[in-house]
């Protein structure tokens, strides 16, 4: 089958869906030797990244714009090409091409907590989204849960939906227990000697201010400081407002995003990495913290129940004693802690990119087929 790849998305900003793609696309091409694969960029520069590969071949049309090069571009070149499936690892298709489509859906928070979007991010998602999944042949979902969210929210036929859990490179994601490299990355990052961690966008939907609060309610019964490791967004501010009225300013600390490469050692050096998002459709730090042998508190909503399946400690994520109780318990429980890290490193090896790319080929088998059958379970 010659299956055609959107790119736009490849040199935008560092983040989740451009982690995705970096690690699949190697797989995909080394495990599917039978498939021709098209790359379909928008800027040229990026010709030739793949071209290692024999069964890959790349295209760049550098028509500006996205919805343009979305259903203009990529059409034609489907065309051009012989392509019998366009895949995006992304949320677009092209509406209109003959050729089969599916895309990857990372979440689906705009259905679950649209308060949390700017106005014309709901109107976009909630107007597109739908669209895209129901012009799809099939796509994937990161989890059940934003597989079950899809179905409820938008109607959509549930065979259409592959449930496909994300992966993780444990040749990094291990614990580190060299003591000069934990030293150079605490002294890089300033981190404090005892801290809880927690990592991504500091915005509403990571309900960070939630967390502050929780954090003031066990700071005088614990010496850790919180260490609030990535970069802002527009909502950053409201949500850091909470630390200046509870005057715990000498209590967090911000290093900045912190490099990939660094993160097993903090998750090392962290006694608890708390993270009770209001919303997660899959939570790749999750799988990270837990490869890690750190500890782990987060919301017993969507997707993080999925992945800890009882490695972790769940706490409601609206409920900021809740989120308190479930840190003060895990900090100062010697024996929860030791039993939390045991079934942590264990449920870690449940997920790989390996797996991932490999049913990732299985449901362009059944997509470019006629065959819509495939397992609910993402393991």
């Amino acid at each position: 089958m010659k299956i055609g790849i959107m790119l736009r998305h490849y040199e935008q900003q560092e983040g989740g869906v451009k982690v995705y793609t970096k690690k699949i696309l190697p797989l995909l091409f080394n495990y599917g030797t039978r498939h021709r694969f098209v790359l379909i960029y928008q800027n040229a520069k990026l010709l030739g990244t793949y071209a290692q590969y024999p069964n890959v071949e790349e295209v760049a049309v550098g028509i500006p714009g996205t919805v343009t090069w979305d259903q203009l571009a990529v059409p034609w070149v489907a065309r051009k090409k012989h392509i019998e499936l366009i895949f995006n690892p992304k949320f677009t298709i092209p509406f209109f091409s003959r050729a089969k489509k599916m895309f990857v859906l990372h979440g689906s928070e705009w259905f679950v907590i649209p308060e949390h979007f700017l106005r014309h991010d709901r109107w976009y998602f909630n107007a597109f989204v739908p669209l895209y999944c129901r012009h799809a042949d099939g796509f994937v979902a990161v989890s059940n849960a934003v597989k079950d969210d899809v179905v409820k929210h938008v109607g959509v036929d549930p065979r259409k939906v592959f449930p496909i859990h994300n992966g993780f490179d444990p040749g990094l994601f291990k614990p580190v227990h060299d003591p000069e490299r934990l030293r150079l990355v605490r002294e890089k990052y300033r981190l404090p000697e005892k801290f809880i961690l927690w990592c991504g966008q500091i915005e509403s939907r990571k309900n960070v201010a939630r967390l502050l609060r929780a954090f003031a309610k066990i700071s005088n019964e614990v010496p850790h400081k919180l260490v609030l490791a990535g970069e802002q967004r527009w909502s950053t501010q409201a949500e850091l407002q909470v630390m200046h009225e509870l005057h715990l300013e000498d209590r967090v600390y911000f290093p900045g995003w912190i490099e990939h490469g660094d993160l097993p050692a903090v998750y090392s050096l962290a006694d608890l990495f708390s993270f009770p998002s209001l919303y997660e459709g899959f939570g790749i730090p999750l799988i990270e913290a837990m490869a890690c042998g750190c500890p782990i508190v987060t919301a017993d909503t969507c997707a993080p129940p999925e992945v800890l399946d009882g490695s972790g400690c769940l706490v409601n994520p609206l409920d900021v004693d809740d989120i308190a109780a479930g840190m003060k318990r895990v900090l100062l429980d010697p024996s929860l802690r030791a039993e939390m890290i045991d079934k942590g490193l264990a449920r870690s090896k449940a997920f790989s990119w390996d797996q991932c790319a490999k049913q990732l080929l299985a449901a362009f088998d059944a997509v470019g087929g006629s065959s819509m059958a495939h397992s609910k379970s993402g393991e």
